[in-house]
């Protein structure tokens, strides 16, 4: 029986990793693709411009997110055997990031009256809300809980496939930027709408209107998680909003091009976390040591993979540069990948330490580990652009990265493991 439990376990893991390679791949595939293309056609001042609005746009969706992918996953994994209480997560969720979208709109359109940068560009960004909508409704959260992640892969893949197609159909120049953020928007939408009726139809998922009080259970239980989140995006999307105040649209294009291409390369392990974090959820109920044995297992791998990466990219930033904009790229932008492929080191360990400190119920000190960088990042980043320009910039963010994981690293592998032996001992 146990070797049948076992197996199961092994399979169920292998599945969700195995699609969670495809999701992946589909999400490396796409930007491969389009990425290159846009920042052909756009231009680099173009490419600059749209990477702006894209990250004013990604904080709607990280607000919308509110951390539900680690705190309502927990809860779906949890509590998957109990319909009624299905019902209740999916629907509370649902409304909760469905009323920040909103609330997010509303940020928007002041901003858009106030602010000379926002307002001279105020067409792109209701276009490009579209975005939120569609992220709020795609539920990956309760697929990720109930272990279906095949799931997730198939709606993704439509939503790309819609977009890219579409980008190459009608995108041929800068004059057609507008369009970027529609098809990313109606692609997103679609594959929302798509992830509901099918949670509804084969998973029978009834969406309930919630009392205030539970939708302020789902609220609290995800705070810590949310304002990690909302502080993690504050040194590194926002960090593009702020450099876009500083310098011309060429630079931040340099900027936004070298910072795309380290996320793409850091996220490549992203399907091993993903998928090990339901079950890692349920072996620290079981076995704190077997908890702890794993996660180690887990650095070593992620350490292994990834500093030959970022090696390889420091080795042939030129050659990586020149495929992605398809001419001899500006020494400055070179300059900023080398800076960057440090972070490719530790770049996963944000997310495998996150997950741990979540799964031992110390999100409160996630959250003061991540607000202290933000504090850090926001007093000294205007000084440091102000007097090194872009390069300085770029090696603040690295520290401070650095800083968040080696301290994460010490809670997780020495403080709390250390506590949580001893308990169980």
């Amino acid at each position: 029986m146990l070797q049948s439990a076992n197996h199961s376990t092994l399979k169920r893991l292998g599945d969700n990793f195995a699609s969670l390679v495809v999701l992946q791949g589909i999400n490396y595939l796409v930007p491969l693709i389009v990425f290159p293309y846009l920042v052909r056609v756009l231009g680099i001042d173009g490419f600059g411009l749209y990477s702006f609005i894209f990250y004013v746009i990604w904080l709607g969706v990280v607000f919308s997110d509110y951390g539900f992918d680690l705190s309502a996953t927990k809860q779906i994994a949890l509590h998957n055997e109990n319909r009624q209480k299905l019902d209740e997560i999916f629907s509370a969720v649902l409304i909760i990031k469905l009323t920040i979208s909103m609330l997010f709109l509303g940020v928007l359109t002041l901003l858009i009256f106030i602010v000379e940068r926002f307002s001279e560009n105020a067409l792109l960004y209701y276009l490009a809300f579209g975005f939120v909508i569609g992220q709020a409704i795609f539920p990956v959260w309760f697929y990720q809980g109930i272990e279906k992640m095949r799931y997730i892969t198939i709606f993704n893949a439509i939503s790309k496939f819609i977009f890219t197609l579409l980008i190459f159909l009608f995108v041929k120049s800068i004059d057609d930027l507008y369009l970027v953020f529609v098809f990313n928007a109606l692609g997103s939408i679609f594959a929302g709408l798509i992830a509901l009726y099918i949670a509804k139809k084969q998973f029978n998922i009834t969406l309930k209107l919630q009392s205030f009080s539970t939708l302020m259970y789902y609220l609290k239980d995800g705070w810590y998680i949310f304002t990690s989140r909302i502080a993690v995006e504050l040194y590194t999307s926002v960090n593009i909003i702020i450099l876009g105040f500083f310098v011309n649209n060429t630079v931040l294009g340099y900027f936004s091009i070298v910072e795309k291409i380290i996320r793409a390369l850091g996220n490549i392990l992203e399907p091993l976390t993903r998928a090990t974090y339901p079950y890692l959820n349920k072996v620290y109920q079981d076995s704190k040591v077997a908890f702890y044995k794993k996660n180690m297992q887990l650095s070593m791998l992620i350490f292994i993979i990834m500093a030959p990466l970022s090696y390889i990219v420091n080795v042939y930033g030129v050659e990586i540069l020149s495929l992605i904009s398809g001419d001899v790229p500006d020494s400055n932008m070179v300059h900023l990948l080398y800076i960057f492929s440090f972070l490719l080191v530790i770049y996963l360990y944000g997310s495998q330490f996150t997950n741990v400190l979540v799964t031992v119920g110390e999100s409160k000190l996630l959250n003061k580990i991540v607000i202290v960088a933000v504090i850090i990042n926001f007093l000294i980043a205007p000084p440091i652009i102000y007097f090194t320009g872009v390069e300085g910039f770029a090696w603040l963010n690295v520290v401070i990265a650095f800083f968040i994981s080696i301290t994460k690293g010490y809670y997780v592998f020495i403080k709390f493991r250390s506590r949580d032996i001893c308990q169980q001992s």
